[in-house]
């Protein structure tokens, strides 16, 4: 795609792609062609929703982005140069460490290579849940317990459900192996 002129940075007024961080563009394809939304609920790039006053909208590729997400820019580079920075760091950032779940899964696929055994034969590690993950889900098994019961006194349902202990335990067990399954496949 070619950058007009007024676009280019200049020195001290310049993003990382290579155009002017003064002037707004997208930081997914550069375009400086968008659209603001006023007071809308944007969803971060981690995930989380977050009452913005101003939502910007790229009308080449659209991409709706706010300005927080411009530091992020990953449009791609102006010049050659930038173009071969941009290739470099990619290339040093697959250089990077693995976490301990990764060089688990790593050495049993390089211990199943050498061995010659096939994967599946491989004793996988067991994943667990951590304690906000399973206060979260006996929140929720609680939660279903009294939606079953509450279906069960009103007709709805047949079956009752038992006392709750034994509801968010058997939920859990559950989970825990459709969860085993899940990451054998």
């Amino acid at each position: 795609m070619r950058v007009p002129h007024y676009n280019v940075g200049i020195k001290g007024d310049e993003c990382q792609c290579g155009r002017r961080a003064s002037i707004v563009h997208c930081p997914v394809c550069g375009s400086t062609r968008r659209y603001a939304r006023k007071n809308r609920m944007h969803r971060m790039l981690d995930g989380t929703d977050k009452f913005v006053k101003a939502e910007y909208c790229c009308m080449t590729c659209a991409h709706e982005y706010i300005e927080e997400e411009r530091e992020f820019c990953e449009a791609p580079p102006i010049g050659e140069k930038l173009a071969k920075q941009k290739a470099k760091a990619l290339d040093e950032a697959g250089k990077t460490e693995f976490t301990p779940t990764e060089k688990v899964a790593a050495e049993a696929v390089l211990k199943a290579l050498r061995s010659g055994t096939p994967l599946e034969e491989i004793k996988t590690p067991t994943p667990t849940l951590s304690e906000d993950e399973r206060s979260n889900m006996v929140t929720e098994l609680k939660r279903m317990h009294l939606h079953h019961l509450l279906a069960f006194n009103a007709g709805q349902r047949n079956d009752h459900p038992g006392p709750i202990e034994k509801f968010v335990e058997d939920g859990i067990k559950q989970f825990e192996q459709d969860w085993i399954k899940a990451s054998r496949a």
